[in-house]
């Protein structure tokens, strides 16, 4: 493999991690950033060019990308870094990626998919957890429910590690954005909130609706016009939930957000991700009432499945399995592309 994989914002804490693991599996890489005095003791370590640029000048942020291939965004929160490297990308003929969850970025690369079909560029957001895991399996219950018109997808994660710094940052700059369902093609806000019992493999647990980025990216794989993501949360995450709900108006003005920042918490070690696994459900039900679900059972979700999908689907892409145009993981790469991740797993549910 000779194509070069440029990894931005590898001197973040998931970006290392993405950084490392390209090394590992031999892959050509380029680590990028802004902070250039982070970035240069990671390439010299990594024996790895470094290439440090903001984001300001679009003729620079293209000059970063000369003789790359791929370009992995790990910089968020992505409302601020994908349009920029997107059109880098464009301009440039490498192909996009990053691991964000936000629907407004899934939107607006969305809306470039005519401009990236013309230049033979793939915009594919969302390879690290979420999307990868419900995307897929969002598409391999659409395949056992052909007639499905109602999508569910719950997440649960049992364990020590906490987020990853970058989700915690992108949660708090989120707040203002509010919750997301899809009723009937369209992207609303719920009138209210709901709970609903989930069987992750373990027996029934409560599950709050979130806006998660399977909203956008799951219509966009399945076509089902009815979505909702549910996670599952004890009452004193549901408290925190609650809580986020109602100063989240306020959340816009920088004093407050900037209080909230400073909340953020180191991202877990190893030692912690060893012991979390993250479980993943899904349901699609069509009109006539018939159900179809399944269940996916994978390692910790923010540092070590992110890392691995996202790797996964960078390594595609070099290969030459790059479809022009918006994609999703599971548009692209299919259902069973989850599956590749190792310790993955995944069952149908009578």
């Amino acid at each position: 493999m000779s194509a070069k994989l440029l990894v931005y914002g590898a001197n973040g804490f998931i970006g290392e991690h993405v950084a490392r693991a390209a090394r590992a599996f031999g892959v050509p890489t380029v680590v990028a950033g802004r902070n250039a005095w982070k970035l240069r003791p990671l390439a010299a370590e990594l024996n790895v060019e470094a290439r440090p640029f903001g984001l300001a000048d679009p003729r620079r942020v293209a000059e970063g990308l000369e003789g790359i291939a791929v370009l992995l965004n790990c910089a968020g929160p992505f409302k601020h870094t994908a349009g920029p490297l997107a059109d880098a990308c464009l301009a440039t003929g490498v192909h996009y990626l990053d691991i964000t969850g936000e629907i407004p970025v899934f939107e607006a690369l969305q809306s470039k998919d005519a401009e990236a079909k013309a230049k033979g560029v793939m915009l594919m957001p969302g390879v690290g957890f979420d999307v990868v895991p419900t995307d897929c399996l969002a598409l391999h219950l659409k395949r056992r429910l052909p007639e499905a018109t109602r999508l569910r997808l719950g997440i649960q994660t049992i364990g020590p590690a906490g987020l990853p710094p970058g989700t915690q940052r992108t949660a708090i700059e989120l707040l203002d954005y509010g919750d997301r369902v899809r009723r009937n093609g369209e992207l609303i806000r719920p009138r209210q909130t709901s709970t609903i019992s989930v069987d992750f493999g373990e027996g029934k647990v409560d599950v709050a609706l979130v806006p998660l980025g399977d909203v956008f990216t799951a219509y966009h794989s399945t076509g089902i016009p009815n979505i909702e993501d549910y996670l599952a949360a004890p009452p004193a995450l549901r408290l925190v939930m609650a809580a986020g709900r109602l100063i989240a108006p306020w959340a816009r003005w920088a004093p407050v957000r900037n209080l909230l920042l400073m909340s953020i918490r180191p991202g877990p070690s190893p030692e912690l991700t060893a012991r979390t696994r993250t479980h993943v459900w899904g349901e699609v039900v069509d009109d006539q009432g018939r159900r179809a679900a399944a269940r996916l059972h994978g390692p910790e979700a923010g540092v070590v499945w992110t890392t691995a999908t996202a790797l996964g689907a960078a390594r595609k892409a070099l290969g030459g399995l790059a479809p022009a145009g918006y994609q999703t993981p599971a548009s692209a790469y299919g259902p069973d592309f989850v599956l590749e991740t190792e310790g993955v797993t995944r069952e149908d549910v009578a």
